[in-house]
């Protein structure tokens, strides 16, 4: 074989293994679809996203490999490659990509709550201080309302009287 037909062997091979990572990046997509329920226009607006990024990474590697010179047969083997890996490998691979997506969601569940604790930990010593200023300020308050407490008496008995008398009068 001639360095060019190595060469195009090699990209061939490049391009199908390509439509299989896009595969499994479909099944990735659909496996998270499947967990977030959305409405049709976030539907669509992440099948667009979702393409978008594939067609990216795609244009990337054709153009590392080929320098920009697009022909036919790369173009063929990339979706040839997606159906073998949707047909043959996808079946066998879903499971197991579903159970790593529930650990790292189960680990992310994990971490999120250690950074609450941490973060409660970190903030107890001023939670304290809250708590404490606030008792004080209610014992405060408390003492303020019973030293007031016989002068609001007598100025409720002094209304009452004047009430009383400007009824009379």
């Amino acid at each position: 074989m001639t360095q060019t037909v190595a060469q195009e062997f090699l990209l061939i091979l490049i391009v199908t293994g390509l439509g299989a990572g896009n595969g499994l990046l479909f099944d990735c997509y659909r496996l998270l679809r499947r967990q977030i329920r959305q409405g049709y226009l976030s539907t669509q607006l992440s099948d667009l996203f979702f393409w978008v990024i594939c067609a990216g990474i795609d244009f990337y590697v054709f153009f590392q490999i080929t320098g920009g010179v697009m022909r036919f047969l790369p173009i063929l083997f990339l979706p040839a490659g997606m159906v073998a890996y949707l047909k043959f490998v996808s079946p066998y691979v879903r499971e197991p990509l579903y159970f790593c997506f529930l650990q790292i969601g189960r680990f992310f569940c994990l971490l999120l709550k250690s950074l609450i604790i941490c973060g409660q930990i970190i903030l107890f010593p001023f939670r304290l201080i809250v708590w404490v200023l606030n008792y004080a300020m209610q014992f405060i308050c408390g003492v303020f309302r019973l030293i007031l407490l016989p002068f609001s008496y007598c100025w409720r008995l002094i209304r009452r009287r004047i009430w009383e008398w400007r009824r009379k009068g």
